[in-house]
C-alpha cells in the first residue's frame, strides 16, 4: 500500500472518482486529503502527475486505528468491516466476482466487506450481493481508518501463483482458501439495460429493422496491445453471414477511425461506437447482443458475466488461465512457433507489444495472426449453434 498527496490545490478525477485535494498540514491531522491506494496504481498515478502527486511517509503501525491486515481467512477473529482493495482492468474485475461470495462465506458472520476499486470499474460490482459498501480506489485515509480489517491484493509478491493460476483461484488462494474445493466459479451479473437508455433505444430501434437477425458483437481493439487484432481479421465475417446483423461498439475517441474504416471498405454494420462513452455503456451493448467474439479479454469476460455466448482468440495467454470455468464460452488458442517464442509465452503486461512483433517488423502479437480465417469460421459457426 502506498500513501499519496497533492503538492498544491487540486481538484482531480482519478479513475473516474471526483477528488478535491489541499496538500497535508505539518501535522497530518487532514487526513481526508491522503490517498490511500495499491502499490500498482501509485506507481502508475506518479509517472504520469510528478508535479502534481507526492509520496507521503507514513507509519501504519503507530497508528492506533489503522485496520489489521489479512493474508489469511484465520486472521480475522472477530466480526468487522473487512476493506478489500483491488486495482485492475476490467477482466481482473470480473474473475474477482466469484470469489467474493465464497470470502463472504469463509468471513466470520456479523462481518461487513468493502471493496476498494476504480470508480469507473464500479458497475461491474453495483449489483453483487457479497458487497455492503463499495468504494473508489485511491481512497481517502479518513475512510480507509474506519475498516477493522484490510485485504491488499497488492501487498504480497505472489508473482509464481499469478502466473499459474486461473485468476480467480489465485484471488482465493491468496487468503488460504482451498480453490479447488469451490464448485462454482462461473461470473454473473445482473444487468439493467435501462442504465443507458440511448443504447438501449439504439438497439430497440434496430431489431424492428432487422427483425429476427442475431446480433453479434465483434471487437478486434484492445486495452493491452499484445491482444489487437487487424479490423479485418473479425470483419470478414460480415460478408459471411448476410444473415447476421453485427455491432461494433469501440470507445468513444475512436468514433471517427471506426466511422473512415467501415465506410472505406464498404462494411454495413450496427455502430454503436459513439454512445460508447463509459463502462455502462459497453455493458448494455454487450447485454443486447446475442453473442461476442473478441480478443479483448474484457469483451469476453463480460459477455460470460452478462450470460451471452462468446468466441475468444488467444495468443499470449492460454485460454485455460481465463475461460476454464465458463459455461458459454469458446475458444480459440494460438499455436505459433516463432524467432523468440511460442504460444502461449504468458506475456499480459507489455502494453507496447511483444518481442515476436518487433522482431519480424509486425503491428499485432504475430500468434494471433497465425489464426486462420477458417479456423474463425469453423468456431464462428459452432458458436451460432449455440444460440
Amino acid at each position: 500500500m502506498r500513501f499519496l498527496c497533492v503538492r498544491k490545490p487540486t481538484q482531480a478525477n482519478i479513475f473516474g472518482q471526483e477528488f478535491d485535494l489541499k496538500p497535508p498540514d505539518s501535522r497530518l491531522e487532514n487526513i481526508q486529503d491522503i490517498l490511500a491506494t495499491d502499490n500498482f496504481s501509485a506507481s502508475e498515478l506518479m509517472s504520469k502527475h510528478p508535479g502534481i502527486l507526492a509520496a507521503v511517509s507514513f507509519d501504519r503501525d503507530r497508528c492506533t486505528h489503522f485496520p489489521k491486515v489479512v493474508n489469511r481467512v484465520e486472521d480475522i477473529d472477530s466480526p468487522g468491516r473487512i476493506l478489500v482493495m483491488r486495482n485492475g482492468g476490467i477482466g481482473d474485475h470480473v474473475l474477482f466476482l466469484p470469489a467474493l461470495p465464497v470470502f463472504r462465506d469463509m468471513f466470520p458472520l456479523g462481518s461487513e466487506i468493502w471493496l476498494s476499486t476504480q470508480k469507473e470499474k464500479h458497475p461491474i460490482f453495483q449489483g453483487s450481493k457479497a458487497i455492503d459498501r463499495l468504494l473508489p480506489l485511491p481512497l481517502q485515509l479518513n475512510i480507509l481508518l474506519e475498516a477493522d480489517y484490510l485485504v491488499d491484493l497488492s501487498e504480497r509478491d505472489d508473482l509464481e501463483d499469478f502466473e499459474k493460476l486461473h485468476m480467480t483461484d489465485y484471488y482465493l488462494n491468496f487468503l488460504g482458501i482451498d480453490y479447488t474445493r469451490v464448485p462454482n466459479k462461473a461470473p454473473r451479473i445482473d444487468w439493467d439495460e435501462s442504465r443507458a437508455d440511448q443504447v438501449q433505444a439504439l438497439f430497440e430501434g434496430a431489431r424492428k429493422a432487422h427483425g429476427e437477425k442475431p446480433f453479434v458483437l465483434l471487437n478486434w481493439m484492445a486495452s493491452n496491445a499484445l491482444r489487437l487484432l487487424p479490423p479485418q481479421s473479425l470483419l470478414f465475417l460480415v460478408q459471411e453471414f448476410p444473415n447476421i446483423c453485427f455491432v461494433v461498439a469501440l470507445q468513444k475517441s475512436l468514433t471517427n477511425q471506426t466511422r473512415q474504416y467501415l465506410r472505406k471498405h464498404g462494411i454495413d454494420v450496427l455502430d454503436v461506437t459513439p454512445l460508447m462513452e463509459d463502462l455502462t455503456s459497453y455493458m448494455t451493448a454487450i447485454k443486447l447482443c446475442d453473442a461476442v467474439v473478441s480478443s479483448d479479454s474484457a469483451a469476453y469476460h463480460l459477455a460470460e458475466a452478462l450470460g451471452k455466448p462468446s468466441l475468444s482468440l488467444f495468443g499470449p495467454i492460454g485460454s485455460g488461465l481465463r475461460v476454464r470455468y465458463y459455461t458459454k464460452a469458446l475458444a480459440i488458442d494460438a499455436s505459433y512457433e516463432g524467432e523468440t517464442c511460442s504460444a502461449p509465452c504468458g506475456l499480459n503486461k507489455a502494453m507496447t507489444g511483444c518481442r515476436e512483433a518487433v522482431a519480424l517488423g509486425k503491428d499485432f502479437s504475430p500468434c494471433l495472426l497465425s489464426i486462420e480465417p477458417a479456423d474463425i469460421l469453423k468456431a464462428f459457426k459452432r458458436l451460432l449453434g449455440s444460440l
